[in-house]
């Protein structure tokens, strides 16, 4: 059972990675073809997140997302289910 849950939590991290790498291809392929240049986009992210309270709120979120996934990863077990039966 360890092997399956840490098997699924790496393909969840595979394919969250690989979508960000392709939507960040599709940003720099979209301004490249709509003659903005490659620079555009580290223009943008200047502008992102402004505040410090915007990166402490994706800080936070980011947080919320990978502790539990690690502390499954680590166990190898995941929370019981028997409260949906």
């Amino acid at each position: 059972m360890k092997k399956k849950i840490r098997k699924r939590l790496l393909k969840k991290y595979t394919v969250i990675v690989l979508l960000a790498a392709l939507s960040l291809l599709y940003l720099y392929l979209g301004d490249w073809i709509f003659g903005y240049g490659l620079e555009n986009i580290s223009y943008i992210m200047n502008y992102l997140l402004y505040t410090a309270s915007e990166k402490l709120v994706v800080a936070l979120m980011l947080l919320s997302l990978i502790i539990p996934d690690a502390v499954y990863f680590i166990r190898g077990t995941q929370p019981g289910r028997g409260a949906e039966k």
